[in-house]
């Protein structure tokens, strides 16, 4: 009889949430600003874009050989708990590495190293993450449970990406960039150990697949509402991952602010999206997910184009202000967006029993990392390439500020997709 997950057993799963949401987020924001921002960067924007469309490339293949040696390993951990044990340690330690290159100058010693340091990193975040994710359908069953435990870890994960966002700017005005960087590592581990004293094997009752990786790959992808999940919400990410690594220079160059600042501008849309998580639960039980999703796409892709305008008074209202409250306002999608994905592919795998008879949540998990992975990579390419022709300076912010506008096509795109989810078919394959 597979045993209820108790809240305790909630927090230690969801908590982990906290600290590789925060890791990547720091990643995300801060590793091209590192490399690029000085007037003699240590690599060029474009240049570093395709080096990370590289490392992405790397971790998109990972991503179902990860899920697939998850879904079908058998040992007396369980299936994913392993994978977390020791892709802890590694995926820590890459970071770290990763804010370290070989010289301090422009080289193509830093090109070098950069794309074995992105490969590393972007592979092990898939041996912890994907492993982990793959547990949340598995130890909550019901539909009720799983939008719960899905809105416990978006709480987790929004505090982790404020902690990137908010956290990081203070620790590098308090220590410095790289003091910055130990002292999340430090606390990154933590969290990251907190899912392994879960005993995955209390909850779990499900057994090793055994489908070979072109197979599995195959089957995933028969899921009809898996392929409009995932293009919808691949191209969302696209739209999505080009306003986050645009962060630091919305601030600093449209705004005219320091480093540190980027943490005060962006607080407001994680404080409401945080107050938010409550509502999206309540909604997507009583209207359902499909239309909350609709709903916050829709909204996000109305705002965006308005970032082209970051840095100029609007109504009377300092530059400052409008940013603020434009940034406020986009945490009310943003809430959607942490809370229902996980919950949405978690009912999108029982449909799997149908097709092959086997539990393979982590090979879905997999699959979507390979295309999402690949979608990310895209979008540092994309404002690389945006910055570099029309410029990321605040003599020559054109880039910058198209950023916003670029990012609502791909959002809208994704809207557009996601309005075809057939939601009732998962409903009725779930209550199988």
């Amino acid at each position: 009889m597979q045993k209820q997950l108790t809240w305790a057993g909630k927090l230690l799963y969801a908590a982990s949430s906290a600290g590789w949401s925060m890791l990547d987020r720091i990643v995300v924001i801060w590793l091209m600003y590192y490399y690029t921002a000085d007037e003699q960067p240590l690599l060029l924007p474009a240049v570093f874009g395709v080096v990370m469309v590289f490392g992405r490339i790397v971790d998109a293949v990972a991503d179902p050989l990860v899920a697939l040696w998850s879904d079908n390993h058998r040992g007396r951990l369980g299936r994913r708990t392993p994978f977390l044990l020791y892709g802890a340690f590694f995926y820590t330690a890459v970071y770290v590495a990763l804010f370290y290159p070989p010289s301090a100058s422009h080289s193509k010693a830093n090109l070098f190293y950069l794309a074995l340091m992105a490969g590393l990193y972007y592979f092990f975040f898939t041996v912890y993450v994907c492993p982990y994710l793959a547990l949340l359908p598995e130890i909550v069953r019901r539909e009720s449970d799983r939008v719960d435990l899905s809105t416990l870890r978006a709480a987790f994960s929004l505090l982790g990406v404020a902690a990137a966002l908010v956290g990081s700017g203070v620790l590098i005005n308090i220590f410095g960039f790289r003091g910055m960087i130990w002292c999340s590592a430090a606390i990154g581990i933590i969290l990251l150990y907190l899912p392994v004293f879960l005993r995955e094997k209390q909850y779990v009752t499900g057994e090793p697949a055994s489908l070979g990786l072109l197979e599995a790959i195959v089957t995933t992808l028969k899921n009809r509402a898996f392929r409009y999940y995932l293009a919808g919400n691949a191209t969302f990410w696209l739209g999505f991952n080009i306003v986050t690594v645009s962060l630091p220079f919305y601030v600093t160059v449209l705004l005219g602010q320091e480093e540190e600042m980027v943490s005060f501008f962006f607080a407001a849309a994680f404080v409401v999206a945080f107050v938010m998580f409550p509502v999206v639960n309540v909604l997507a039980q009583k209207i359902g997910q499909r239309m909350v999703m609709l709903i916050s796409l829709f909204l996000f892709a109305v705002l965006l184009p308005l970032f082209y305008f970051l840095g100029q008074p609007v109504a009377g209202m300092s530059a400052q202000t409008a940013a603020l409250i434009l940034m406020a306002v986009a945490g009310i999608p943003l809430a959607t967006l942490f809370v229902l994905p996980d919950a949405i592919i978690a009912a999108i795998t029982d449909l799997e029993t149908g097709l092959s008879g086997q539990q393979r949540q982590a090979m879905y998990f997999g699959t979507q990392g390979l295309i999402l992975k690949m979608i990310l990579g895209l979008s540092t390419l994309l404002t690389g390439l945006l910055f570099q022709l029309f410029g990321r300076t605040a003599a020559e912010p054109l880039g910058v500020k198209l950023t916003g506008p670029v990012a609502a096509v791909f959002v809208l795109v994704g809207c557009i997709i996601f309005y075809f989810y057939p939601e009732k078919e998962v409903q009725a394959g779930a209550a199988k």
